[in-house]
């Protein structure tokens, strides 16, 4: 059985300079992969170790487009698909499941849940995806492409974002392993206990091999 977890937060910026911050991506632009199954013959010797630490935080600059339609978006073929072998029931369950059981912890402690948002959903179930189909891990896809970019493509504005990422092999609630992943460490845990967020999704996928991923997306708009 295996698990891993990352984390970055990503404030706004004041207006018109950039806000420092300690934390930054941990190893920004390296991309651990994993090894996939080869179905198409081509190149398997893609993999190279999964990451053993989190991910923090970074900053940068907040997006500037409206919020696009879900039916026109980019993102929006992955909601009518789903994993080989599993079916879109599936992938919602776990979906709500893990996002309930973030909001669970957050009242607990005296936080007010999120509101679930259907255009992130698109973004964070879309990356799980990519991350499963084309087998890395990391909040920077292999084109170099944060959750920045994702939410400017799907067209989505905010003030405040971060991410959390999760996978996890051969457990039988992969949703308690995701949250219990997350809220042992002290990044992941300030994403979901930040009290500013007030938007979220998580999005699942899961891989040809049973590896079930997580993104779960954080928003201040």
């Amino acid at each position: 059985m295996t698990a891993c977890s990352l984390a970055a937060e990503i404030p706004s910026l004041s207006a018109g300079r950039q806000q420092k911050e300690e934390n930054v991506f941990v190893g920004h632009g390296k991309i651990a992969r994993r090894s996939v199954p080869d179905t198409s013959k081509t190149d398997s010797a893609k993999s190279e170790s999964r990451p053993s630490a989190p991910d923090k935080a970074d900053s940068s600059k907040s997006g500037s487009r409206p919020v696009g339609s879900a039916r026109n978006d980019p993102y929006s073929e992955v909601m009518a698909e789903a994993p080989a072998g599993h079916t879109i029931g599936e992938i919602e369950e776990l979906e709500r499941d893990c996002l309930g059981e973030v909001n669970h912890v957050r009242v607990a402690r005296g936080v007010a849940p999120m509101e679930a948002d259907p255009d992130l959903l698109l973004v964070a179930r879309a990356y799980s995806r990519q991350m499963a189909e084309e087998g890395f891990f990391s909040h920077v896809d292999p084109e170099g492409r944060d959750v920045r970019q994702r939410l400017h493509r799907a067209r989505i504005t905010w003030q405040m974002v971060g991410e959390n990422l999760s996978y996890s092999t051969g457990y039988i609630n992969p949703v308690a392993t995701a949250l219990r992943g997350w809220m042992d460490s002290p990044g992941h845990r300030r994403n979901i206990l930040e009290g500013r967020y007030n938007d979220s999704a998580i999005g699942v996928w899961i891989a040809d091999d049973g590896t079930v991923y997580f993104t779960e997306i954080f928003l201040r708009k």
